[in-house]
């Protein structure tokens, strides 16, 4: 009677397909399957620090969806087939799959062993309970392979198993791995897949009804995201760790930014009057996100619509944000001939009200702001600018013409660059020939090469009754020696940028400085690499230790110049170029020669100082990367050899592994798989300077983890490297 049926089965078989291919798996599946789960966490499932870390949620309580892991085999004649697993998780998301549960050794109900993974057979490793339900050791669930036949096809599953019960697995949420091997007739067939575990369920949240705001004085109301929010929760992300964001509706899609930021608040003005739609938005930490829309009323119930104008400034790369600090000023010539000044009275959004007219038929308004020369400038713009002159990347908003042109010559040069790498040094505290801020009619269209234009810095009016004027007078602005519009108008900071990668260490011998002994200290990067330019302030403890000179390495165009240093303690240095230069790590960036006035520790007395610039490097694709500083151990005053760590690390290749002495060692490097077996040695004697030491591709032989260790004199250093 089955025979019909396995006719079927095996009409549906690819062309070709013999049965001397059996044992064959149906659903083996391909890529990397994504298990979407909704139901939500329970927290005595997979939450046991620090074996288990969620790096989104920053929490040990890993969320977990259900998981049907199940294939389907066509087996061959009468013969048994013999079906296990090996399921490899990575319970702390570092996307290494340390922890391994095997079919053919199943772990007590409740537990699994951590980082065995790498054990041969999968033995050891740290007792993990992932089931902490209040229940007997004996009603926990333990891992399971359920086995089930149809006819030629065995269903092999990996479930959870409670007593005599079998049911689907929870898994935790991560990148996971799962490996059948499938025997039948002593012939062996493997699926080996990745998938991951993702919560998929969207937030929850509703919009309030009935909000009314109310134009305050100065002529704006805003509304704040919690004004227009009933209530917002998440099955997993708490609260705290929710995106809420908000735009008026029909402003866009999707999760709405604004410079890469959440809208946390909106603003409404006089010719705003009556009803409008906003959308309210919520993202969790996966990235699933919802949003409401409701309908609030703009009122003026104070009838402050009805009275005097205002005067604004916002820079051109924004036109919702208000400079701070502004004085604005209301000019006109009396009738003696004289130019009377008055200032308008601020607003508390920062704005000024125009509330009175002179006794003059015209009047002008200027906006003024010199202050905080170095909010926005840092060396980024540096790199910016000298990439302009170079005709590499031409300019491409007119206002970066202006705020390129810093010494207000009417052109752009290397001559605006040097003034503005004095600014970041230190050597100047404001700009000799400009103001920090420069304000135009916000009426002006400027052309693309402004400084071949006009626009006038003063808006001109003839007097009227104060209900005739717009409502908003408003002037743009742009940040002198701000090229990529990053500056905060409402803020006195060190020049950074919001596009930030991993730190790159500055290295330095951790020494002991002996009082009255004069001590030159190199400073390299740990990292090569063709880079643009980098800044940083450093602050040596004048009490301690007194800088006696700043001697430049070998960096092309870093030289006498691109330093300053006081008798303050700080060292500034700020490098750049047009064009990415190659540096590799060994190469002095500079030497600082230091004498201390008594016996002290290099790192006690030597710190990154950020106050004024930020201490950041920039790569070959203009991102922003930031830098520290690591002091090399120290193994005695001579003889110190700087080991560093490989790169690229995870590799798909070999590795390099930088390596400074400061005179001739015997230099061994080694590779070994996580079990000790040497699969590398190389020993040879290499004189003082900068290196890096090579293992070939051909030494990794599989995908995996394998020991590095690096001998060289007295220093020794490993660890792990990852070939993928």
């Amino acid at each position: 009677m089955y025979k019909p049926i396995l006719s079927a089965l095996l009409a549906a078989l690819p062309a070709g397909f013999l049965p001397a291919q059996c044992p064959a798996v149906l659903n083996c599946p391909q890529g990397n399957p994504l298990i979407c789960d909704i139901s939500g966490n329970d927290p005595v499932f997979w939450n046991e620090a620090p074996y288990t870390w969620s790096q989104v949620l920053e929490t040990a309580d890993l969320y977990e969806g259900t998981a049907d892991l199940t294939i389907k085999i066509l087996k061959c004649g009468g013969s048994q087939v013999n079906v296990s697993y090996v399921l490899l998780l990575d319970l702390d998301n570092d996307n290494l799959h340390e922890t391994a549960v095997s079919s053919l050794a199943f772990p007590p109900p409740g537990i699994v062993y951590a980082n065995n993974a790498f054990n041969q057979g999968y033995t050891g490793g740290d007792q993990l309970e992932f089931d902490k339900r209040p229940v007997p050791d004996t009603a926990r669930f333990g891992f399971a392979l359920e086995i089930s036949t149809l006819l030629d096809t065995t269903f092999a599953s990996v479930r959870w198993n409670s007593g005599s019960q079998n049911v689907l697995a929870r898994l935790p949420e991560g990148r996971h791995r799962i490996i059948w091997r499938i025997e039948q007739s002593g012939i062996v067939k493997y699926c080996d897949y990745s998938f991951r575990v993702k919560d998929c369920q969207v937030p929850d949240i509703s919009c309030e009804t009935g909000v009314n705001i109310s134009i305050a004085p100065g002529g704006a109301a805003t509304l704040a995201f919690v004004q227009a929010l009933e209530m917002v929760e998440d099955n997993t992300t708490p609260y705290n760790l929710l995106q809420l964001s908000m735009r008026k509706s029909g402003d866009g899609s999707g999760f709405p930014l604004l410079n890469g930021a959440p809208v946390t608040q909106l603003v409404y003005h006089c010719d705003d009057l009556g009803p409008h739609e906003v959308e309210l938005w919520a993202k969790d930490r996966l990235g699933n996100v919802k949003s409401c829309e409701t309908s609030i009323e703009v009122s003026d119930a104070a009838g402050n619509c009805l009275t005097q104008p205002v005067v604004c400034a916002h820079p051109y790369w924004s036109d919702t944000t208000t400079i701070q600090d502004v004085r604005f000023k209301m000019l006109w010539v009396d009738t003696a001939q004289k130019l009377i000044t008055l200032i308008l009275p601020a607003t508390p959004d920062e704005c000024a009200d125009l509330n009175s007219l002179p006794p003059a038929a015209s009047f002008s308004i200027v906006a003024e702001k010199d202050t905080s020369p170095l909010n926005g400038v840092s060396t980024f713009d540096l790199v910016l600018i000298s990439r302009h002159i170079l005709g590499v990347e031409v300019f491409n908003a007119p206002w970066k013409w202006i705020a390129a042109d810093v010494n207000k010559s009417g052109t752009i040069t290397t001559f605006d660059v040097l003034e503005l790498r004095k600014l970041i040094l230190g050597i100047y505290n404001k700009f000799p020939s400009n103001t920090s801020w420069r304000f135009f009619d916000a009426n002006c269209v400027l052309p693309n090469n402004p400084l071949t234009g006009y626009c006038p810095s003063e808006q001109t009016f003839v007097t009227m009754p104060l209900w005739n004027y717009p409502p908003l007078i408003l002037f743009k602005a742009v940040k002198t020696g701000d090229v990529n519009g990053n500056a905060h108008p409402d803020l006195v900071a060190p020049a950074g940028t919001d596009l930030r990668s991993g730190s790159v260490p500055l290295v330095l011998p951790d020494i002991l400085l002996k009082a009255g002994v004069t001590t030159d200290i190199p400073i390299q990067i740990a990292e090569s690499g063709d880079w643009l330019g980098f800044q940083f302030e450093i602050f040596v403890d004048p009490q301690q230790v007194v800088i006696e000179e700043v001697m430049p390495g070998v960096w092309p165009g870093f030289d006498e110049n691109s330093v300053a240093f006081s008798d303050a303690g700080l060292l500034t240095a700020s490098w750049f170029s047009g064009l990415p230069q190659a540096i590799t790590t060994g190469n002095n960036l500079l030497v600082v020669r230091l004498k201390a006035r008594r016996d002290v520790l290099l790192s006690d007395v030597l710190h990154l100082s950020p106050q004024r610039i930020q201490p950041e490097m920039y790569d070959s694709d203009k991102t922003v990367r930031p830098l520290s500083l690591r002091f090399a151990p120290r193994t005695g005053q001579t003889g110190t050899a700087m080991i560093f760590p490989p790169q690229p690390n995870p590799t798909g290749a070999g590795i390099s592994i930088p390596l400074h002495l400061t005179q001739s060692e015997i230099v061994a490097i080694e590779l070994a798989d996580v079990s000790g077996n040497l699969l590398f040695r190389e020993e040879k004697r290499m004189g003082e300077g900068g290196y890096l030491i090579e293992v070939p591709a051909e030494t990794f032989r599989h995908s995996g983890v394998y020991i590095w260790r690096v001998q060289a004199g007295e220093a020794v250093r490993s660890g792990r490297a990852i070939r993928f």
